[in-house]
């Protein structure tokens, strides 16, 4: 998945609604958190850089609630080091993986998921009770979210910063209209049956198994190995009573049927 969040995306920060303890939830997405890391190893030399050359080289105000937003995220999600009045900011170890993460590696697929819900308490509850089930949306979110630790005023936007994570982290999957959340160990478990040097032609995050080589000038599937190219078009009807277990034994089914992956 590239990365191609720009300053200007991200969105303004939520009001402040009172004084007193911080919140438990990052205040902007995972995906707008990595333009940091991945502006600090741009411009910079080593990973670290002084915060107004920064700045400067990004063209934003120091000053502003969004850019203040912006280096207090990435630092609650580990990626890099330094407040938004730190002299300078540097780039984490997990900084460095996420800016060119591999979303098909089972291992990044997890560190991925421990960064953006994993270490965050109401994150981690809600998608426990949530996961192989359809993702809720508005007050039933805002009452979990409320029964996890989340002050009432802030509710609406840890529910927005939760479902952006899970999208961004292929966490959620439509089926026959109705959107469910995937298991990330589901998930890792599909990831890990595909060989190293095929894995970046399955999509494992979408919800069918759709074949990603790489397309010719003229539309036509490149032929790889000078071999002829077959496209086949599979439609799937899936019963929306189906659980989340079963939509994903067809999928195994039709990875190790149609692209021969041993689960």
């Amino acid at each position: 998945m590239t990365q191609q969040t720009t300053f200007q995306q991200i969105e303004d920060p939520a009001p402040r609604r009172s004084r007193g303890p911080g919140k438990p939830f990052p205040s902007i997405t995972f995906e707008e958190a990595i333009f940091l890391p991945k502006s600090i190893l741009e411009h910079g030399v080593t990973g670290e850089i002084q915060r107004l050359t920064l700045l400067g080289e990004l063209h934003i105000s120091p000053s502003s609630s969004k850019t203040r937003n912006l280096i207090s995220g990435s630092y609650r999600y580990g990626l890099t080091e330094g407040s938004y009045n730190s002299p300078s900011l540097s780039v984490t170890e997990a900084g460095r993986i996420v800016v060119d993460f591999d979303y098909s590696s089972p291992g990044m697929q997890t560190k991925g998921f421990e960064l953006a819900i994993g270490q965050f308490d109401p994150f981690r509850l809600i998608y426990e009770k949530l996961k192989d089930n359809r993702l809720r949306e508005g007050q039933v979110l805002h009452d979990e979210l409320r029964r996890s630790g989340v002050s009432e005023g802030d509710c609406s936007h840890a529910a927005e910063i939760f479902t952006a994570n899970l999208r961004f982290l292929g966490l959620v999957r439509d089926v026959a209209g109705s959107e469910y959340v995937k298991s990330i160990d589901q998930v890792v478990e599909v990831s890990s049956t595909i060989p190293d040097n095929d894995r970046q032609e399955l999509r494992v995050n979408d919800t069918s198994l759709e074949s990603v080589n790489p397309v010719e000038g003229n539309g036509q599937i490149a032929k790889p190995n000078n071999r002829p190219a077959l496209h086949i078009d599979i439609q799937v009807h899936i019963d929306p009573t189906s659980s989340a277990e079963q939509i994903d034994q067809i999928f195994a089914s039709m990875a190790k049927h149609l692209y021969g992956y041993e689960s």
